[in-house]
């Protein structure tokens, strides 16, 4: 089927297609709203999917194939959901899986975005210079349950109020500087909430940097916790002045813990409370999640390689810690949306779990792949 082009068009769909050999872009749309797109698979053609100037986009369950250019850009969007979709390695040397670019132009930042459940499937072999996953000066974003590929980075998220959980970000290798997820924009952002994700095998793990004058480039209110940081030559990365906290994760087989430099050092945030594991002691079965009619929750150990020494338990109300809440049970309230992750010891060596319940309204295609390898974690009441 030939390229599907479309401009100035609102209440449209596009389902069930397959565009093979594109002479350029496989589908695009400009000036658009209330718009899905669903079941269309690009392959062999330069570009994939692009869209501009839209509100109100659905793309769900779409793939790319053999895509040399990106596989997903998006300027000037709102009210974007990207969900269950299956974006391959994007070879081409300036091209991510899936990008929220702005072409440095204010007027074209991406607002208001959900990223989850995606296969963004960039590789140490492709032949670009960038990575999978790029939100470019994007504002208010969510991006859950992914698996995100690398080859310079996993995930350059370079904008603001961003919540990124429990999503796979791997193989940020190509440069000394390469990071599994990183905030490297040459001018200030802020209010990014990390937690729960498992970040491995790149030489950053998380890194706070830049490419201009370190006092022109300020990370405010980054606070990232309970992420298992896993085969990285440096867990966490800053050199740039920032607020915020980086505490209890896990450094699984990483050779350097922390490394703060210049105005990143003299600024930091809470550091305090992070955990090694020589990979000895591991979480085998995440401990379950149970609601029960008489209006408490609770949680239980699940199964380890070994015996734990302890367990700390610590309930959470999207993602931020309850204060006392510490017990295998608690109360639950209307509006809440729960959590728990479980903090276990065997010797010297500490490993995280996040309690985990059966996936309901809402199964990540990346689970069904085999390429995620938990359950649904945060439970709405």
């Amino acid at each position: 089927m030939p390229a599907i082009l479309r401009k100035k068009i609102h209440g449209a769909s596009t389902r069930g297609q397959v565009i093979d050999g594109a002479e350029d872009i496989g589908v695009a749309y400009q000036v658009f709203s209330d718009t899905v797109v669903e079941d269309v698979v690009v392959k062999n053609s330069p570009r994939g999917f692009k869209f501009h100037n839209g509100k109100n986009l659905v793309v769900r369950r779409c793939e790319t194939e053999n895509v040399n250019g990106d596989g997903i850009y998006l300027t000037m969007t709102s009210n974007v959901l990207l969900e269950n979709n299956r974006v391959g390695a994007a070879p081409g040397q300036g091209a991510d899986c899936c990008q929220f670019a702005y072409e440095n132009k204010d007027s074209y930042i991406s607002s208001n975005v959900v990223v989850r459940g995606n296969l963004f499937l960039q590789r140490p072999s492709s032949t670009s210079n960038k990575g999978a996953l790029v939100c470019g000066r994007t504002r208010n974003y969510l991006v859950e349950y992914n698996f995100i590929g690398g080859k310079n980075f996993s995930f350059s998220s370079i904008g603001d109020d961003a919540v990124v959980r429990s999503n796979i970000m791997r193989d940020g290798r190509m440069n000394d500087y390469s990071f599994g997820y990183g905030v490297g924009d040459q001018v200030s952002h802020g209010g990014h909430h990390v937690y729960d994700n498992r970040i491995e095998n790149s030489n950053r793990g998380v890194s706070l940097s830049g490419y201009s004058d370190q006092n022109l480039a300020f990370r405010k209110d980054m606070n990232i916790h309970d992420n298992v940081i896993s085969e990285c030559d440096i867990a966490f990365f800053a050199n740039r002045p920032w607020s915020g906290s980086f505490r209890r994760n896990i450094f699984l087989r990483c050779k350097q813990g922390i490394l703060l430099k210049g105005n990143g050092e003299a600024t930091a945030g809470d550091v305090d409370g992070n955990y090694v594991n020589d990979g000895s002691f591991l979480n085998v079965t995440p401990p379950p999640l149970r609601v029960k009619p008489d209006g408490k929750a609770s949680v239980s150990s699940g199964e380890w390689t070994s015996e734990p020494d302890e367990i700390r338990i610590q309930w959470r109300n999207k993602g931020i810690d309850i204060p006392g809440a510490n017990r295998p049970s608690i109360t639950v309230e209307a509006g809440m949306e729960l959590s728990c992750v479980l903090l276990a010891r065997k010797e010297q060596n500490w490993m995280l779990a996040i309690a985990e319940t059966a996936y309901d309204d809402f199964t990540p295609r990346a689970w069904q792949e085999n390429m995620l390898p938990w359950q649904k974690r945060y439970f709405s009441i």
